[in-house]
């Protein structure tokens, strides 16, 4: 079972940045999930609250709204950084934040998810074996994962649930669609004993989020899911009794060797 760092890593943060990032990949995490949203230039950014936290003098302001300059003074990243800190150690999953309610809804527009083709086609990180190199984009809106899927750039493509969603449910459209992963709710893989075997017989692989609770962690990798998202990932594997880490730079197969960010509590809306 793969452990994957939710925002880089929560824990110790903080939260999609370059630090996070870099330490969840140096604790011997096997990839880490990144939110992704587009500032007023257009640029990608990493983020997860659609508006800043209501400090400095940015406070409140919709993100969509402000320069990537501006973003940038108040610790929020240009993708193109995050990119650059991954560096292909490991997995990496791209989540298109694009929700009902939020000031940088365009759904079916899907100008998030052709930025971030346009982004990873110009770099190269959209080649042929993509996939196989571990990126993978993710979102619960099916508009933005479908471009993602049809734009033939070979990344990998993930439909995102929300916790009252059935695992069964998103199973049929993740197979039905075409896509590779199913991330589903810690909640809603609990509710459905035959999840794992349900995602197999489909030939999908199952993820789920977001894990804090070693425990938790503990009662997933019996279940035998594929992957959790996790806060915290030095304290997950070190639940599961995985090796400690070398410190060093992870291989890029993965191998084991709250600021501006955003405050969703886990299994609301915005928690993700």
């Amino acid at each position: 079972m793969e452990v994957l760092g939710h925002r880089g890593s929560r824990s110790p943060g903080p939260e999609n940045t370059v630090e996070a990032v870099d330490a969840a990949l140096r604790a011997g995490a096997d990839g880490v999930e990144l939110d992704v949203r587009r500032s007023a230039d257009g640029d990608l950014v990493c983020v997860h609250d659609a508006r800043l936290p209501r400090v400095g003098g940015l406070g409140g302001r919709a993100v969509i709204r402000r320069s990537t300059r501006e973003l940038a003074s108040q610790g929020i990243p240009a993708l193109t950084e995050m990119l650059d800190a991954w560096g292909g150690r490991g997995r990496l999953i791209l989540e298109i934040k694009n929700q009902p309610g939020q000031p940088d809804f365009d759904a079916p527009r899907e100008r998030t998810a052709q930025a971030l083709i346009e982004l990873l086609r110009a770099r190269g990180d959209g080649h042929a074996d993509a996939t196989a190199a571990g990126i993978t984009v993710s979102s619960f809106d099916w508009f933005a994962i479908e471009a993602v899927r049809d734009a033939g750039i070979g990344v990998g493509t993930a439909f995102l649930t929300m916790p009252r969603m059935s695992v069964s449910g998103g199973i049929a459209y993740v197979r039905a669609a075409g896509h590779a992963e199913l991330h589903a709710h810690l909640s809603a893989v609990r509710r459905a004993p035959d999840a794992v075997t349900r995602a197999r017989r489909a030939g999908i692989r199952l993820v789920t989020w977001t894990v804090t609770d070693p425990a938790a962690a503990l009662e997933l990798q019996d279940a035998g899911v594929d992957a959790i998202i996790c806060d915290d990932p030095t304290a997950i594997r070190r639940a599961l009794g995985r090796g400690e880490p070398t410190g060093g730079r992870p291989d890029g197969n993965g191998a084991e060797g709250s600021g501006p960010h955003g405050s969703g509590a886990d299994g609301g809306k915005d928690a993700r």
